[in-house]
């Protein structure tokens, strides 16, 4: 009976054992290990393992495959712990959200005759513990591998096939490119946010503010729900990265702020309100990378615009119409600063 091994059963890793149980062999058992009480009996309850052993040593024993979904600052120890327990030929990964440091505690810790391959499912929610998971959480998620170069390449075809079997897409990536853009994307909104909640808490109007405040505030501000411990363990694990992108961000805020205080430029502020509008409108309609949309875009062939052609049909209109709201705010600007002129 082939056996896998989660240590963790808080929402990523009973999702995984439910996913597994769901879509893996049927004689497959999974082993769990898990800390709090609560949440092991919750995973049971679940059936997101088929049963839990206390001892962290024992429960890997007899493991194919380990899978370490804890909080990212004890996974060091549990690679300590489990190190000397596991199977020849082992393969084990974990779940964290920074990569740097952990491949590297897997690299130094674990014995020559089992292989650590890193991993990171691009999936949650802010819903935690084992009663919130969920079979189909990773269900068209990127799942991020990150394998050391001296892996043997059947090791990282087990995380792969574990990243398809829950339904992922598995990506490739350095450790240290990972966590460069995850402290953007993953990480520096769950630090904005943060900050946002608090700007508005410590406030002495805090009282009419939360009063007021509603699905844009709690939308923006929603991230703070993240586990303390969660969030705790990405800041320290990815310290510099983080740093680095919220002195982007505060830039990016101070034109933003440079613009809105511009009495005498105001269209250039609806441009870039306009502009990112419509790059925001396409990210969301599925474009993927850097698309600039410029002047060319706009000619035709026949009765089809080429923006219609690569942007979509009601997207291109939206664009279409911003850029003639901002070319006619540009153009009653001028008027304006003409007529001033004259006055003058």
């Amino acid at each position: 009976m082939p056996r896998v091994t989660i240590i963790g059963t808080g929402l990523i890793g009973a999702s995984i054992g439910l996913g597994m149980k769901k879509h893996g062999p049927r004689d497959l058992e999974v082993v769990g290990h898990e800390r709090s009480l609560d949440h092991a009996k919750q995973a049971l309850r679940t059936h997101a393992v088929d049963r839990m052993e206390r001892d962290l040593a024992a429960a890997v024993e007899g493991a194919a495959l380990v899978i370490i979904a804890t909080p990212i600052l004890a996974m060091r120890e549990v690679l300590e712990v489990i190190a000397p327990a596991l199977e020849a030929g082992a393969v084990v990964t974990d779940t964290g959200s920074t990569k740097a440091d952990i491949v590297n505690w897997g690299r130094t810790l674990l014995p020559d005759t089992t292989a650590f391959v890193g991993g990171h499912p691009m999936a949650g929610k802010t819903d935690s513990g084992p009663l919130a998971a969920d079979a189909a959480l990773f269900q068209d998620a990127r799942w991020i591998v990150v394998p050391d170069p001296l892996v043997p390449p059947d090791a990282v075809d087990v995380v792969v096939g574990l990243a398809q079997m829950l339904g992922a897409k598995p990506v490739f990536m350095d450790a240290h490119e990972h966590d460069a853009y995850a402290a953007a994307i993953s990480h520096l909104p769950l630090v904005a946010a943060t900050g946002l909640f608090r700007l508005a808490r410590s406030s002495e109007a805090w009282p009419e503010l939360s009063a007021l405040a509603s699905s844009g505030f709690r939308d923006t501000t929603r991230l703070t729900a993240t586990e303390p411990v969660m969030a705790h363990d990405i800041a320290i694990t990815n310290r510099a990265q983080i740093v680095h992108w919220i002195e982007r961000y505060r830039e990016e805020l101070r034109l933003l702020q440079l613009e809105i205080a511009d009495t005498e430029h105001e269209a250039e502020l609806f441009r870039t309100i306009s502009e990112s509008n419509m790059q925001y409108a396409a990210y969301r309609a599925g474009a993927v990378g850097r698309r600039e949309v410029d002047d060319d875009q706009f000619d035709t062939i026949g009765d089809i615009s080429m923006m219609d052609l690569l942007m979509g049909g009601q997207l291109a209109e939206r664009a279409r119409e911003l850029t003639r709201r901002s070319e006619e705010r540009i153009a009653e600007s001028e008027r304006t600063a003409r007529a001033a002129g004259r006055d003058g």
